[in-house]
This record gives C-alpha cells, structure tokens and sequence, in this order.
C-alpha cells in the first residue's frame, strides 16, 4: 500500500491480485484494471469506503490508528470476495476493451484458479494421424514436406533417386497458380514409387500404360520415379494437379461424383500440362501453330501432328486410371478434323472417339477449346482469365437469383439465399455473350483459322 499527499488531496493505492485500487476521497471511486497485469475482477471494481477521509491537517495518532485498521480490514473483505469469486463455478467475467481478451492465470501460486481455468479451457481436439499404408500396404514409405505438398516417397532398395522432386511438384503448382488461382485450396499428398514395376505392383488401381494416377476425393496424386526425366514428370504431375483441384472445385463436399463437365476437365489439364513446358506452350502449342484443321467430318483419317505424341492417349480420367506418358513422333502435312461442338460437348463424346481410336483428336480438341477459351492470345499472363473464371465458377455452383422487380436477393422459407443452376452451355453465354454452342464454335474456327 502507497500514500501520496499533496495539499487538500491524498491518494492511497492498493495493489492487490493483479488489480490496482484507488482511493480518492474527495471523488469516491475505486478500482481500475491494470491492462497485461491480470483480470479486473468485477467485485473489486466499485466505490473505495467513504469513511477514508481527506482531513490531513489531523495528525492523531489515533485517526491515523483508525484509517489503518479500517483499510487492513477493507482488504480483509476484498481477499474474501476475491476467493469466493474464483471459487464460483458460476462467476461471469466482463473484459473492458482496454483489457486483453486472452484468459490469463489469476495467480500462478493459487491452485483454485489454475483449477478454475483447465476445468473451463476447451478439450483438445483429437487428431487422426494420416496412415500412408492405408491404401498402399507392404510399401515403406519416407515423409517429407514442400510448400503446399506432403511427400511420400518409397524406400529405394537400390538406386538413386531423381533430385529436386519437390522443386519439381512445386514448379507445377505455381504454374496452376498463374492461370486457375481461383480453383486451387489445400494442400496435396504425393506418393512416388521407386520405379515403373513398384508402382505396378503396389498402387491398387494402376493399369500398364498409365503413368500417374490422381484421386481428386482424397488429394492424392501417385508417380514413379524414372531418374533423367524430370520435365516428363512435371507435365504428368502438372496433368493430374489439375484434376484435383478442378474436381475439388465443382464437387466442394468431396461427394467422388464427378461433376465437371468432361471436355472442360481434361481439356484444362492438358492445357496445363503445356503450359508446365514454358511460356511459348509445349508439343499441344506446337500443333496448334502447324497442323490443318477441318471443320466437320474428313474423307480420310490421319494421325495427331507434328510434336504430339503418336498411339493412344489413354482412357477417360474419370475412371480415375491416369495418364499414359506421351511418346513424340514428327509428322508432316497433317490435317486434323474436330468434332461438332454439340456433339462433342456431350459426356458420352469421348467413348466415342476411343471407338473410333481418335482419342488424340478429342484430346487434342478439348485442349483448342480451353486455350481459346482462357488464353486465346498465347501468352504468359492469360488474356481471358476473368471471364474464364466467371464462366466456371456459374458452371460450377450457380448465381444468386435476385428479384427482378427490386435487385434484392431471393430467399427460400427457411432464409437461405436461391440460386440459379446453369449447365455448362448456359454459364458460357453469361460470361462469353455467346447466344448458342453454334455462335461459340463459330468464333472458335475465327480464332483457329488466324493462328
């Protein structure tokens, strides 16, 4: 306890728990929270006793006897009201905005209130440690993490691993980050088996011709390692990135249906893949540069062009089987024919194709549409992205309906706002002005023609 006189006035300060009580006699009030000292307990905060009186001309020593035990025992009954409220179970703190808002110990030497304080802290929320095995049993595997990857990769029984594996999951990420930011959230686990056989022996859905794997549901993207080929992985990686956050995009509960509109989705990723190559665009750019294009049916069937690669492509992702590494072969004078788009804009277009073995030319098509579509001016910062995004996003959740009559929004019975459902066709007109499929595929062969 400090006094502090001067003239008519003396102020007489009371440290106690944490709190710092003043006694003014000439105004009546006491009790102000120390802000970063402790809690200011509500039964401390009210008037000082008015019996302390400003006399100090008086000097008896008896007044002076009296004004001391009266303080001894106003502390007395603050220490009491002080224990009963940490004891209540039923006590309320009310923080001034001065104060912190963090609960902090009353006193570190009082168990009541450390007792206080963890029966009134949250429990610990339990945590279930990722198993790697899971899915993939009588692999070992070695952690490790990147930026925005979880790495697993296999135990080598013998032989080196390619370098920089990260750096090359990472390159792909950020190549997605130029063009689809919008679409991309989480993070993703990777497993990288040792080498082709491993993978074929271990990964549970593996087929002889794939050569990655993406489970969109999980976030999970499986490769192998093949030392001395790393920009083929990174287009790969690239490819099967793609379909996890365009998947997780159109189907945000992580229901595993597969809700992306099957052009859009495999003809973004294969638009990625080239774009992983640098900025002038890989093999798929170099065909869009040198082949011909024929609008409708063709007399005479050719192979897919100059660097894409030669044989079949692979089956649909939507089976969830992967991707098959490309092999390049140069072709000359060669002509391509694309399907109708309302033909081709249809799911069941693709198993068409595989009937017919011109999975290359649909592949090849779907990826003409995406790069007309988002970034028709080939360059490295895509030209086209807002309405790409804006077309995308309808596609995928919808628009919120408003009232024509007021501009409000529209809400069902339970207060939940309504929203306009819109197939794929429909959310290209709102964000393209395209009034048909036919008015977008007349613009497209514009576009095409001009390259």
């Amino acid at each position: 306890m400090f006094k502090v006189t001067g003239g008519k006035w003396h102020i007489r300060i009371l440290v106690a728990a944490g709190s710092v009580v003043f006694g003014c006699a000439r105004w009546g009030y006491a009790a102000a929270p120390v802000s970063g000292v402790g809690w200011a307990f509500p039964s401390l905060i009210h008037h000082a006793p008015q019996e302390v009186s400003d006399d100090t001309t008086n000097g008896s020593s008896s007044q002076q006897a009296k004004r001391v035990a009266k303080w001894e025992n106003y502390i007395e009954q603050q220490n009491a009201l002080r224990s009963a409220f940490v004891s209540s179970p039923t006590r309320q703190v009310h923080t001034p905005v001065s104060v912190s808002t963090q609960p902090v110990v009353v006193s570190q030497s009082s168990p009541a209130a450390v007792k206080v304080m963890r029966s009134h802290s949250p429990s610990p929320v339990k945590r279930v440690q990722f198993n790697p095995s899971e899915f993939r049993p009588g692999v070992k595997w070695i952690f490790s993490k990147s930026t925005h990857f979880d790495i697993y990769t296999q135990k080598r029984s013998s032989g080196i691993s390619s370098s920089n594996m990260a750096m090359t999951f990472e390159n792909a990420y950020q190549t997605l980050r130029r063009f689809i930011p919008w679409m991309m959230s989480g993070r993703v686990r990777v497993f990288v088996y040792q080498d082709r056989d491993a993978y074929q022996r271990y990964e549970p859905n593996a087929r002889g011709w794939s050569r990655a794997m993406a489970y969109p549901t999980r976030g999970e993207i499986v490769v192998y390692d093949e030392p001395g080929k790393t920009r083929e992985l990174q287009e790969v990686f690239t490819h099967e990135l793609t379909h996890i956050f365009t998947q997780q995009f159109f189907d945000p509960q992580k229901t595993g249906e597969l809700m992306t509109p099957l052009w859009l989705d495999e003809g973004l990723a294969v638009f990625m893949e080239d774009q992983s190559a640098g900025m002038q665009g890989g093999a798929w750019s170099e065909d869009l540069r040198t082949l011909n294009f024929q609008r409708g049916r063709r007399q005479k069937r050719s192979g897919l062009g100059s660097k894409a690669f030669n044989g079949t492509f692979g089956k649909s992702h939507r089976s969830g089987m992967g991707r098959e590494p490309r092999h390049r072969t140069r072709k000359k004078e060669t002509s391509v024919a694309l399907m109708p788009f309302a033909r081709f804009m249809q799911e069941n277009s693709l198993k068409a194709a595989e009937e017919k073995k011109q999975v290359q030319e649909w592949y090849f098509q779907a990826f003409a549409m995406v790069r007309f579509l988002l970034n028709p001016s080939g360059g490295m910062s895509p030209s086209n992205r807002m309405q790409f995004e804006q077309f995308t996003k309808l596609a995928a959740r919808g628009e919120q309906r408003r009232d024509p009559s007021t501009g409000f929004l529209v809400k069902d019975g339970s207060g939940k706002v309504v929203y306009n459902h819109y197939t794929a066709e429909q959310a290209l007109g709102r964000a393209y002005r395209y009034n048909s499929v036919s008015n977008f595929e007349d613009r497209f062969w514009d576009w095409l023609n001009a390259q």
